[in-house]
């Protein structure tokens, strides 16, 4: 093997960089959906915070209101606390459900990688050189042109091009 082993590897369980960057993304959409909740969240406290400073400037005699406009305020307090509530469970409900759904994304990568990883335990990182050909590589680590092949999804043998990382499995 000599000049053509460049490392021994062990395929791990870990994520495909395009799979890392999927699950970025998915994290990235929950974050700014969480973001706006949250502003809706904050509004609605607000509110609350005005009606309630409203109120008790009402009920201190502060002003002169009817009954019916203490009742009214009363009321768009409640109503404004209701929907505080209702907004908290659609956050808790929206956050439950995507990263449920980020979870179970991830587990059935990770099965998916641990089926790949035990189909093909351990082998050689190889980056090809100029000149060399996909059965000289594969003589030179004593193991079949098809197994390289399969293990690197490639399609045409003779579309290995130079600067290329090749996983070449143990024979």
């Amino acid at each position: 093997m000599g000049a053509f082993a460049q490392q021994h590897t062990v395929v791990g369980g870990g994520l495909s960089s395009a799979a890392f960057a999927q699950q970025a993304q998915a994290l990235r959409e929950v974050q700014r959906s969480l973001a706006a909740l949250s502003a809706r969240l904050e509004a609605i406290e607000q509110q609350q915070g005005a009606l309630a400073s409203r109120l008790s400037a009402v009920e201190r005699g502060g002003d002169t209101v009817s009954q019916a406009e203490l009742a009214a305020v009363r009321s768009d307090l409640a109503a404004v606390k209701d929907a505080q509530g209702r907004l908290r469970e659609e956050i808790v409900e929206d956050i439950t459900k995507r990263l449920t759904a980020l979870a179970q994304k991830r587990e059935a990568e990770a099965r998916q990688a641990a089926k790949a990883a035990a189909a093909q335990k351990s082998g050689y990182n190889h980056v090809v050189e100029a000149g060399q050909t996909l059965s000289a590589i594969a003589q030179a680590y004593k193991v079949s042109v098809k197994s390289i092949m399969q293990a690197n999804n490639i399609k045409d043998p003779t579309k290995v091009r130079v600067g290329q990382k090749l996983f070449i499995p143990d024979p």
